[in-house]
């Protein structure tokens, strides 16, 4: 599955440093898990996490996919040292997502290029779905969630972020430390 324009078709949201799998309930949460969200993000260090939850109710389309820009440093890091997705289901079981594609993508609206890390889709659990990346080094990644584009759709501990955000984003390259 190809990622739909993460800023075009996905409502961009920026994650900060205080949205880590420790505060959950404080993380983003889109309760309309169809609806289609890019979750930029940067991990700063070894073990830093950023985390948002995602509501579905049983049987619906559940997809998500990690992307990290393609730019230096990402582009350049070994297997080890890129983030990884891992997904709490409803049933609280733990997947973490395969990261050694990468697929490149070119998102036409921000004129940006990444490369797909890992893709998943499947029919949902009823419930919340909670997405975490771990870093392994310094890195921008974005979690991208549903398919269906519905702009203005309801966001709880976020706000869509502005094109000029999503670019500034990308042409910041991550250092230890920086959240």
């Amino acid at each position: 599955m190809g990622l739909a324009a993460p800023a075009a078709a996905h409502t961009p949201v920026l994650l900060g440093s205080d949205d880590t799998v420790d505060a959950l309930d404080t993380s983003p949460f889109a309760p309309i898990g169809t609806v289609s969200f890019a979750f930029y993000g940067r991990t700063s260090a070894v073990g830093d996490t950023r985390a948002v939850r995602i509501q579905l109710s049983r049987g619906e389309p559940f997809h998500a996919q990690l992307l990290i820009p393609d730019l230096a440093p990402e582009n350049e890091l070994p297997v080890p040292q890129l983030p990884r997705l891992s997904i709490l289901g409803p049933d609280r079981a733990v997947t973490t997502l395969d990261n050694t594609a990468r697929a490149p993508f070119f998102e036409p609206f921000t004129q940006t290029s990444y490369l797909t890390l890992a893709d998943t889709a499947s029919a949902a659990q009823a419930g919340t779905y909670t997405l975490v990346v771990t870093g392994s080094a310094p890195a921008r990644f974005v979690i991208a969630t549903g398919d269906t584009e519905q702009f203005g759709a309801p966001l709880v501990n976020a706000t869509a972020a502005t094109l000029s955000d999503v670019q500034t984003w990308y042409r910041t390259p991550p250092t230890s430390g920086t959240g």
